[in-house]
């Protein structure tokens, strides 16, 4: 490996740099339309969400898994077909990124997140990434309406709406609140409203309380969904910042100085992650 001291002059480093910029803000734009998505105004918001995060997570899973390579060896950068052998699986991806944390014995803040909710996120998005069952399943269901219900709003919903909704709402005050809100709403409008949506799942609500709970949940979820996508962002971001760092100062590969920065927004606490609508940070 020929070291070089300015990387001004390593085109590797500008292509990395380049390729974090791009992750950073696909991820950063993917959370911060899952905590505006909603049923009525802002459905094509959840395909903000799910194109920015499927696409994101997979590139910076990817990031990792090249740092990783350029470590083992020497310096060297994948080549094209090394790269494509990495494949587009997003909970692949996400396996082989904490197996390359365990090989190298990071020392993370942030473990790989191991929640139920967690896991359906990164699932979904897996997907979502598939043609037939995520991106183009509009178009799919066009020469088969039965494949509807792998429609990515709807399975988002069911599989991690749901848990968020077990999670945080069904039981808790928060369900008292909105239920007890939703009523005045009914009382006070139900009579001289009409109401006509149709919610995540494809059914029909056509009436001042069922939409006014639903709305209650859809902050929630909203909430949430962009918080536990957070935690799976903030582990990969941290992963690789470490392994950047290692492969720069350790190990001497220069093509990956100071990429570490362009996360440094998403490695935060619980606090912001829970309480920040809009992302990247700056």
């Amino acid at each position: 490996m020929r070291e070089r001291s300015n990387p001004w002059d390593i085109p590797e480093w500008h292509a990395i740099g380049r390729e974090a910029a791009l992750v950073r803000h696909l991820v950063g734009s993917g959370v911060t339309a899952i905590g505006r998505a909603n049923y009525a105004d802002k459905t094509g918001e959840y395909y903000t969400a799910f194109f920015g995060l499927s696409v994101g997570l997979e590139r910076l899973a990817k990031l990792i898994l090249v740092a990783d390579h350029a470590i083992s060896n020497n310096g060297d950068m994948p080549e094209e077909r090394v790269v494509r052998k990495f494949g587009h699986k997003l909970v692949d991806l996400a396996n082989a990124a904490d197996a390359v944390a365990k090989k190298h014995k990071l020392k993370l803040d942030d473990l790989h997140p191991t929640s139920e909710i967690s896991a359906k996120i990164i699932e979904c998005l897996d997907a979502f990434a598939d043609a037939g069952r995520g991106r183009y399943a509009n178009f799919v269901a066009l020469g088969d309406p039965n494949l509807g219900q792998e429609e990515p709003i709807r399975k988002w919903w069911g599989e991690v709406a749901e848990l968020i909704l077990k999670e945080h709402y069904y039981g808790k005050q928060a369900q008292e609140r909105v239920e007890t809100q939703a009523k005045a709403v009914d009382a006070l409008m139900s009579h001289s409203t009409m109401v006509l949506y149709i919610n995540e799942t494809g059914e029909a609500m056509q009436d001042v309380l069922s939409s006014s709970i639903r709305t209650g949940q859809t902050e929630i979820v909203q909430r949430y969904g962009r918080y536990y996508a957070l935690t799976v962002v903030r582990w990969l971001a941290e992963v690789f910042s470490e392994l950047s760092r290692s492969a720069c100062y350790t190990h001497k590969v220069d093509a990956f100085f100071g990429v570490w920065e362009y996360f440094q927004t998403y490695t935060v606490d619980d606090r912001f992650l829970k309480t920040r609508k809009i992302w990247p940070l700056n």
